[in-house]
């Protein structure tokens, strides 16, 4: 029940303080009227929609700053999926954001529609303008932490990404990493200090294997008979999901990993049981080396897509699909583009095959 006092000679305060079934916690409210019956009028419906977990209560949002709620998705949500270090890190971004210390109330969606227009007049660190795939991962990440406040956390809030234009993000791989690129990449590589860097490079290439199935493969996962490895990448179709799949090794990655000195626990990582390998201080190595020989805007993930374009004029596509996991023929496209010899030379094996 609602506590009505009078206040002064003209006023009347309504204190509430009660359960709201939508979001779990105690709603604690007042307000002053000219009139008693004013009160109990608002005491009523307030404790009413309380009670059916109707009432839209802002005082939650009132109170909280967006900042609370990155803290506790960093802390609670990303631990969980499987790009949590990516996340985590973006996240981390967002917390040095001038909206983060916003209370959520005041947060609207042309915030985040001025912040990816600031976003894209910014410079990267390689000197061109930021990327629209790393702008859209900053604004699906935020997205999920409002959705987890919402669907989850009780928060009778809307997600205000909802509302706006997001970034296409990069639409096709078409860096292709050719054996005069490779060659040129190799030279760079071997200057680092870790002599794993250009192995894992040349492995992805010939395998196509993601950078994070690659660090997490172990020696129990390779079938030295068969030459193939059994990895748990990621679940194209399902998001924050592993699948099994069977990759094969062709005769130079298999030479690869027989070059290296395996490691008396077979549950060890391949790589990094080996020596201390940081993901990042690869990424970093190669995309700085393809800076270096001009392969603009190649990366690490380019390898994957180097594999798949040698690999697509060899295989059915269904095959090709469950090689590099992908769920549908749309992301092969994605991936696959043929260099002008390569079209020749399937036109003359057509033609081979005629005659």
């Amino acid at each position: 029940m609602a506590t009505i006092k009078k206040r002064g000679d003209y006023q009347w305060r309504a204190r509430i303080e009660k359960k709201n079934a939508a979001t779990g916690q105690v709603h604690c409210e007042s307000k002053t009227f000219l009139t008693k019956e004013e009160a109990e009028s608002w005491s009523r419906v307030v404790e009413e929609a309380l009670a059916r977990g109707k009432y839209n209560d802002t005082k939650q949002a009132d109170e909280t700053p967006l900042s609370d709620l990155i803290e506790k998705y960093i802390k609670e949500v990303s631990p969980g999926k499987l790009g949590a270090a990516q996340e985590k890190t973006r996240l981390k971004a967002w917390l040095k954001n001038p909206l983060a210390d916003r209370f959520l109330s005041k947060i609207t969606p042309k915030d985040f529609a001025d912040f990816i227009a600031m976003r894209r007049k910014d410079v990267s660190k390689r000197g061109g303008k930021v990327a629209e795939q790393t702008i859209k991962h900053q604004i699906i990440c935020i997205s999920n932490v409002f959705e987890s406040a919402r669907k989850d956390w009780g928060y009778d809030i809307p997600n205000p990404i909802k509302q706006i234009s997001k970034p296409k993000g990069s639409q096709a791989r078409d860096v292709r990493i050719l054996p005069e690129d490779w060659l040129k990449l190799a030279d760079e590589l071997k200057k680092c200090r870790n002599p794993l860097y250009i192995v894992i490079a040349e492995f992805a290439i010939e395998t196509g294997m993601r950078q994070d199935e690659i660090f997490r493969m172990t020696w129990m996962d390779i079938d030295h008979i068969k030459k193939t490895v059994l990895i748990y990448g990621k679940d194209t179709a399902h998001a924050g999901q592993r699948k099994p799949r069977t990759v094969p090794l062709s005769a130079r990655a298999t030479e690869l990993i027989a070059a290296l000195p395996r490691h008396i626990d077979s549950s060890q990582p391949v790589f990094n049981g080996v020596r201390t390998t940081s993901a990042d201080g690869l990424s970093r190595a190669f995309t700085a080396a393809c800076n270096t020989i001009g392969l603009t805007g190649g990366c690490f993930h380019s390898t994957r897509h180097e594999a798949a374009s040698r690999m697509a004029p060899h295989f059915p596509m269904l095959t090709l699909m469950a090689i590099f996991g992908w769920s549908t023929p749309s992301m092969a496209s994605r991936y696959y583009h043929a260099t002008a010899d390569e079209l020749h030379a399937g036109l003359e094996r057509m033609q081979a095959a005629r005659s």
